[in-house]
Formats: structure tokens, sequence, C-alpha cells
């Protein structure tokens, strides 16, 4: 196994078991800091997967397989975050493309502060959604295929899509020839450093956590030397998307929730409704409170669930 980055042979294993028991290695360059799984997948056969067969596995329930307007409806109430970071960037002059951009969460959050937004994912069901509801130009092919101007775009984002594809490399190499001058490149990835994986002591989220469809599993370093590569210069942000009770949760009894949106809410404790006002607002407050600081401490010791990196071409 070599490294995407330095190319170096790569032999220390981080687990051998995937999501559902698969027997799958992933492999860490300890040089790079880059988890890679062991697949030899071609890039038309990752793309027939993720148009096909990707949520069976991406899903906010575990209990089903997910579809445009349940997804559009659990995580378009999650971009705050994104569009937080983000916001500096966006005015009524900027032209945003998102690479895998699902059933539109993000674009249609953002539709409103930009001149013109696009989408791209290999999903059509979730690009004619998205298309509709965004009412914007969505593509299913890569983009080399379409017919999208280069050096056109002020602003590329890609969410949780670059640990998916054949070639980091090339991916991005690709899409910088679409930025206009001065534009911005954004990626976000799950962090390999993820407290629940790299704190907490959890056999059973590590499987849950390493699946076959992430082909890549990057950290700070490794984000920031892949992208760097293809010429650009950026920093990178550390973001806790699930909630402190998600994490009590996992560490309690070392299983997912069966749905996600306890996770990705505020999060809320079972009061009895009989219990004064007064009562309640002051537990509620002081969960919320924690919240807070534990994803503030979460993004200071850099074991947050999520990266994104942003940066400009050199």
């Amino acid at each position: 196994m070599k490294c995407t980055i330095c190319d170096k042979n790569v032999t220390t294993i981080i687990t051998k078991e995937l999501r559902k028991g698969e027997k799958r290695n992933v492999y860490l360059c300890e040089n790079c800091e880059l988890g890679i799984l062991d697949s030899n997948l071609s890039a038309e056969e990752l793309k027939k997967f993720y148009s096909e067969e990707y949520r069976k596995i991406g899903t906010p329930n575990i209990s089903h397989n997910s579809n445009p307007q349940e997804l559009f409806d659990t995580y378009s109430k999650f971009q705050e975050e994104r569009i937080k970071i983000l916001s500096p960037y966006l005015n009524k002059k900027t032209k945003l493309l998102e690479v895998g951009c699902s059933a539109g969460m993000f674009l249609y959050n953002v539709k409103n502060q930009v001149k013109e937004i696009v989408g791209i994912d290999f999903d059509k069901k979730s690009a004619e959604y998205t298309s509709k509801k965004c009412g914007c130009k969505v593509y299913t092919t890569d983009i080399k295929e379409t017919p999208l101007p280069k050096k056109y775009f002020n602003v590329i984002v890609a969410f949780q899509t670059l640990e998916h594809v054949k070639n980091p490399h090339d991916f991005i190499n690709n899409l910088k020839e679409y930025l206009a001058p001065g534009g911005m490149i954004v990626m976000e990835v799950p962090n390999l450093y993820d407290a629940l994986v790299y704190l907490y002591d959890l056999p059973k989220h590590k499987r849950f956590y390493y699946h076959s469809s992430h082909l890549w599993y990057f950290t700070e370093k490794s984000l920031k030397l892949i992208i760097d590569k293809s010429g650009f210069k950026g920093k990178v942000y550390h973001t806790q998307d699930y909630n402190v009770l998600n994490h009590f949760h996992w560490v309690d009894t070392d299983t997912p929730d069966s749905d996600c949106n306890k996770g990705l809410n505020k999060p809320i404790l079972p009061l009895r409704k009989e219990r004064s006002e007064k009562m309640k607002k002051a537990i509620s407050n002081f969960i919320i409170s924690v919240d807070k600081d534990y994803k503030k401490m979460l993004a200071h010791l850099k074991i947050t669930s999520n990266i994104i990196y942003i940066g400009k071409l050199k």
C-alpha cells in the first residue's frame, strides 16, 4: 500500500474490520497522517456505487435507506456552522459550485446570499430534487464532462466528498481549473482524530466509523498536505456537529442512536411536563451550555468530528 501524498510504502494497519463486519484493512501513513482503505474499485465502479448504492449506507436513519426528501429535511437544518465559516466569502457577486451537493441542503441555505449556485452529484434522484428545490442547474457527471466554463466560480465547495473519490489529487486539480482568479476552494471531511475514535475506547464505534465508502481518512495535517500539494494555501477549521448527549450515548452504550436528529439538534433532556418552567429552563440552559463548552474544547484539542479546509491558489 502506498501513500497518495508522499508515495511511501505504508504497512501500519489501524483497523481490519469495517462497518457491518466487513473484513477490510485501513492503513495509516504515519508520515502524512493519512488513512487509506484497501480498495481496488475503479473510478467508474465508484461512480455507479454512489449513483445507485450509497444511500443504503449514508442514511440519517439506520433503520432504512434514505431518499432526497428525507436527506433535505434532516440536514438542511444543520448548515449553520458551515455558513458561519464561509460567510466572509459570500456576497451577491459570488458564483458558487458545490460538488457532491446531495439533496441541496447547503445550496438551499446560501442561494439567497450569492449571485449563482450550481451543483454536481452522481445520485440522479438527489440531483433532480436539488435542481427543483434550489432552482439551479445540477449535473450528474464528472465536472470535466459538464459544459461549465473554466475559471468561472468564485467559491467551489465539497462537503464530505473528498474522502469518497478515487484520486484526491486529480479531483482537486480538476476543480481548480474552474476557479476564477482569487477564488476559494472549500473541503470538509470527517476527522480521523474524531474524539469518539481517537480519545474514547469504543470498539463498536471504531468498526462503525470505518466503512467501505470512505477511501481516505484525513487529519488536519494530511488534509493540508494533499490540498496544498495542488497549489493552494489555506487554513483548517475544526467543527463538531454531534452534541454532547450523542457522545454520552456512545460512551455509555457503544451503539449509535437510531436517528441522527437527536445528535445534531441542541441537546434535549427528558424532563417531566408537570415540573415548573423555571426548573426545566434552568436544566435545559445548563445542558446547552455544557454542549457549547464541550464542542469548544473538542475544537481546541482538534478532535472534532469534521475538519474544513478553506484556501486560495498560491
